[in-house]
């Protein structure tokens, strides 16, 4: 009995001891994280608002480009307009009936517009009384010949 005694007493010297661990204090850690990361956070922000405010710039410098663009674009459609009007010699006060998006368009608006402006230049023939060899109105009596003829004339009636 004394060997097995021995044997037990022998065994826990035989094995090797347990490693010394390092005992973590997780609350300090955590406390050091949480310090570094509130001194951060006034860096992050002032991040954030230049970030911002370059963005906001940014934005507004594209709003203006964008604006300046379409003025480009309407004043380019005003020139090939007014070009075309020139080109046709249409009167000013004729120039909004020309219209069109495309060059062709334009052109095939100022023909038309041209056409009805030399129509309606024509001057139209009015009926008139005139005697060529005398240069006066008839003087028709009402109950006369002259009147009954010339409204059956007007009426093409016979």
């Amino acid at each position: 009995m004394s060997d097995a005694l021995a044997t037990e007493v022998a065994t826990p010297a035989n094995e090797p001891a347990a490693p010394a661990q390092e005992t973590t204090d997780w609350k300090a850690e955590a406390r050091k994280w949480e310090a570094r990361a509130k001194e951060n956070n006034g860096a992050a922000t002032k991040l954030a608002e230049i970030e911002e405010a370059n963005k906001t710039e940014a934005q507004k410098l594209q709003e203006q480009l964008t604006a300046l663009q379409e003025r480009a674009a309407t004043a380019e459609r005003d020139k090939e307009r007014l070009a075309v009007i020139a080109k046709h010699g249409i009167p000013a006060d004729y120039h909004d009936l020309v219209h069109g998006s495309t060059a062709e368009a334009l052109e095939a608006s100022a023909a038309k517009v041209k056409s009805l402006i030399q129509t309606t230049a024509q001057p139209q023939q009015s009926a008139s009384f005139v005697i060529p060899d005398e240069g006066n109105s008839p003087h028709l009596a009402l109950n006369g010949d002259g009147l009954e003829s010339a409204l059956k004339n007007a009426l093409n009636i016979k």
